[in-house]
């Protein structure tokens, strides 16, 4: 971690932590789903946090055949282990700050640290380390995935958290999204940068059913660096079986569509993504694309909150929980010049939602695999199972 990365992250612990402090006025403190929130009369702060163990249980397909001669492996995890601290420093002023204690590096340990101003009457923005804006699947949240792991396009394409600058405005028909984001940090050469943008609209919406579209895309920057797609097929301890050739890359173009249905359980959502590379060599150009359908019915009544071009954790309507089934189809083509690999999965889930704070869920996928380089075709079976609190 950089410097300039870690004073802007110091200043937004301060922040966090000192306004609502050493503020004057009666403290009250109260638990909500979302976590604790400490209330002054002019601050607040909210802790709260999220924690998902897995279990994953997986053919040979999904594991390097010269490392494993096993069949079947069996691997668990702490995918996740969160503590999230928000908090209002001033009237429009807001500031959140993540952390993942189950990365293995530091540099990976924070997520989100940021500043956001609200007071433009239609216009929010953000700077400091944050979601570029790319996508329904990868704008929402894990603990509101109906499925343990994203989907694989999702998972190549996405550009992820990036230090930068965003203007969010948003209306209840029409979302837009605009940033400029560091892209790839380069001590000895210096930083590359993108800029990632985000719109949707959302032309009928009830209080049990909406209709959502959208688009997104971005430029980056990467320098002559190298690019590369490396997947596990959406089984997150398998190892990288969907790969592409490296290619070193002068930038990079994103594209993507996105549709989401809601009518009262049942929920539908897909979502359309082409990476452009444009390599120093011409002759190295390509092109990868995936996409994804997926599917969600509450058997026990519930409407899947959506909210902001995002899905939302589900609140049972009973004190027995609510039970979710989920189906998804999803393909993603890394193969270019008869090099690299393609796969396609398909996958049912069932959720048990105790509450709003517990999950448990299983998931089941069936995996077609084409690698280009040997000509040879695949398949596999794998199943997972995730304990998710979110406190």
């Amino acid at each position: 971690m950089r410097k300039t990365e870690l004073k802007i992250i110091l200043l937004i612990i301060t922040g966090i932590i000192l306004f609502p402090v050493i503020t004057l006025g009666e403290v009250k403190i109260n638990y909500t789903d979302d976590g604790f929130k400490i209330k002054t009369d002019d601050h607040w702060i909210k802790i709260g946090g999220t924690l998902m163990w897995d279990i994953d249980s997986a053919s040979d397909v999904f594991w390097d055949a010269e490392d494993n001669d096993d069949a079947w492996q069996t691997h668990s995890e702490l995918r996740r282990a969160r503590l999230n601290i928000k908090s209002k420093i001033a009237d429009n002023w807001k500031t959140q700050l993540e952390i993942d204690f189950a990365k293995n590096s530091v540099s990976n340990l924070i997520r989100d640290a940021y500043v956001e101003y609200s007071g433009w009457e239609m216009m929010d923005i953000l700077v400091g380390q944050h979601k570029e804006p790319f996508g329904l699947e990868a704008l929402t949240d894990s603990e509101a995935l109906s499925l343990i792991e994203r989907s694989m396009v999702t998972d190549a394409f996405k550009p992820g958290r990036n230090i930068g600058i965003s203007l969010e405005a948003d209306t209840d028909i029409l979302l837009g999204q605009l940033g400029v984001y560091q892209a790839r940090a380069r001590e000895d050469e210096g930083d590359t940068y993108a800029v990632t943008g985000r719109l949707a609209v959302m032309p009928w919406k009830t209080d049990t059913a909406f209709f959502h579209l959208g688009m997104s895309g971005s430029g980056r920057d990467y320098g002559g660096e190298e690019f590369e797609i490396k997947e596990s097929a959406e089984i997150h301890t398998a190892d990288n079986i969907i790969y592409s050739d490296e290619i070193d890359t002068d930038h990079l173009l994103l594209y993507g569509i996105e549709t989401a249905f809601g009518i009262g359980p049942l929920s539908f959502q897909g979502e359309y993504m082409v990476s452009d590379v444009n390599a120093v060599e011409e002759d190295d150009n390509a092109t990868f694309y995936g996409y994804y359908l997926a599917a969600s019915w509450f058997i026990t009544g519930e409407t899947r909150p959506f909210k902001k071009g995002a899905w939302k954790r589900v609140k049972p309507l009973s004190a027995y929980g609510a039970w979710e089934l989920v189906t998804r189809y999803s393909s993603l083509d890394a193969a270019e010049n008869e090099q690299g690999t393609s796969a396609d999965t398909y996958t049912i889930g069932v959720n048990w939602h105790i509450n709003s704070n517990v999950r448990l869920m299983t998931d089941y996928m069936h995996l077609w695999l084409t690698d280009e380089s040997t000509d040879t075709e695949d398949t596999g079976d794998a199943v997972s199972f995730r304990l998710q609190c979110v406190f």
